[in-house]
């Protein structure tokens, strides 16, 4: 009865400390996202707990009548049939690519036994020494022995559960320090990234399968030890199993500096960008400010000649055609002047309003039509620099979306809104082709690029949480409709002394 509540404890615990090691790593499905942790916790448990207690595996692996494996080798294929319910459960209630889910219950399980075959051999140590003691004791002082004999059930229990309970504790401490170097879920490793994650684990089942089958076995009801037959196996063994946790982790905290290397390489990505734009935003502005000083130039030639065309006609009370035509043609001019530097889009701010009009002319020219209604956020304390990335990306994602989509139905709607301290863009545009979601709530790149064009989503999202939002989409019906929520600080009114 004791050795099923000691396994029930060791299942529990390792069913727990499997949800504690993909917190962070995986996401549960939409549907399973209630009762999915408690699903897979039920089915860590029972599957281990019945493979480990049950009468009828009992019989299959061990044979009628004999209390041992034949052969150790044969606990592999119970180690094996729970990693397969394990991975095919997880496959259906959490998101994410099957070789990520091999790779963490690889992570676990590798953990679990390697932990476990470190304190096994000084629990093989320890117990050998007390009960070479207890003999000791029994021939030397019979009456002791006897009592110390007849409790020998209850010490061994407490051993076991002693043992247990430091394995337990020494899960936990590799894992936790596993998850120190989690930063940024494996699911999003690329392929080389992955496969270099993968060798620490692989050579840890490897190693596991090794050392499950030559551990022991049994001859005629006779146990033999490996321990037996070479007592350096006491060292070699935990040394190997200690080096295999320490691969898994110094694998995950390897890919994790190499995440943070390319996180960098995307934020000088991210600024250079940024400079690009406001280089861009420069230009728009110094050729406006030319076109003016042109302008004032080109009136004051304008004007001259009207006032010629009207002497004409001051002098002749009848005004020739031709003059009529030159006239006409002058006033067009100038409208067109005054035309080109007029801006379609007025939203209170100048950075804004050079993206927008900037967009509009790139869209016209690309046949698309844009249509719209933004305001600058007065009094909300975020800055139209940020504004203006948030603003960029977004329209040039629905321009790069349009340029895929058949020229009738080439249109991109954009609204701002504000409600109290929040702000929203809504952008809405067609697309076609497939929509790629990333892990994290953004979107992959469709481009052969994506060193730079991977990071219009990023750069929205970097501005929004900077402002405490977010960033959401949805595409359905060939439609993609973008929100970027932003939430600002309302503008305080100056407070007045009493005697102003």
């Amino acid at each position: 009865m004791a050795d099923y509540i000691l396994d029930a404890m060791e299942y529990l615990i390792r069913a727990a400390l499997l949800l504690y090691l993909l917190r962070n790593n995986m996401v549960l499905r939409e549907k399973y996202r209630s009762v999915g942790k408690v699903l897979f916790f039920v089915e860590s448990f029972a599957v281990s707990f019945w493979t480990a207690s049950s009468p009828w595996v009992r019989r299959l692996l061990y044979g009628d009548g004999t209390p041992y494996y034949n052969n150790s080798a044969y606990s592999i294929f119970k180690i094996t049939f729970v990693f397969i319910c394990g991975f095919v459960t997880m496959d259906i209630l959490y998101r994410g690519r099957r070789i990520t889910k091999f790779y963490l219950l690889a992570v676990f399980y590798i953990i679990c036994d390697m932990t476990r075959l470190t304190l096994h051999s000084v629990w093989l140590l320890l117990t050998q020494a007390y009960g070479d003691y207890l003999n000791r004791l029994a021939q030397e002082h019979p009456a002791m022995g006897v009592y110390v004999l007849e409790r020998y059930q209850y010490i061994h229990h407490a051993s076991l559960f002693l043992y247990s309970l430091l394995t337990w504790i020494a899960m936990y401490a590799v894992i936790t320090m596993y998850k120190r170097f989690e930063e940024g879920n494996p699911d999003e490793a690329g392929r080389e990234g992955m496969r270099f994650m993968l060798l620490a684990p692989t050579i840890g089942i490897a190693f596991d399968v090794a050392w499950r089958v030559i551990f022991y076995s049994q001859k005629d009801m006779q146990v033999e030890f490996l321990y037996d037959r070479h007592a350096s196996m006491y060292v070699v063994f935990p040394a190997i199993a200690l080096l295999c946790m320490a691969g898994i982790v110094m694998s995950r905290k390897i890919y994790t500096e190499l995440l943070r290397s390319e996180q960098q390489k995307s934020s000088l990505l991210f600024y250079k960008q940024q400079l690009a734009d406001m280089t861009a935003h420069v230009r728009e502005l110094e050729q406006l400010y030319d076109g003016i000083r042109g302008m004032r130039h080109d009136i004051n030639n304008y004007i001259a000649d009207m006032e010629q065309l009207l002497q004409m006609e001051t002098e002749d009370a009848a005004m020739p055609a031709d003059v009529q035509r030159e006239a006409a043609r002058y006033l067009r001019r100038m409208q067109s002047a005054v035309a080109a530097l007029s801006f379609r889009f007025s939203t209170g701010n100048p950075i804004t309003d050079v993206i927008l009009n900037r967009k509009a002319q790139l869209c016209e020219r690309e046949r698309i039509a844009m249509e719209g209604d933004f305001v600058f956020p007065e009094g909300l304390a975020i800055e139209a620099f940020d504004l203006g990335i948030v603003l960029n990306n977004a329209l040039d994602n629905a321009i790069e979306a349009c340029r895929g989509v058949e020229a009738g139905s080439r249109e991109i709607r954009f609204r701002s809104s504000r409600k109290g301290s929040m702000f929203f863009l809504t952008v809405d545009n067609p697309y076609a082709g497939e929509i790629l979601p990333a892990e994290n709530g953004g979107l992959r790149t469709t481009k052969t690029d994506d060193g730079l064009h991977g990071l219009g989503m990023g750069n929205m999202l970097s501005c929004a949480e900077k402002y405490f939002g977010t960033v959401q989409y949805e595409a359905k019906g060939g439609h993609f409709t973008l929100t970027v929520m932003m939430q600002g600080r309302a503008a305080r009114q100056p407070v007045r002394s009493a005697d102003s």
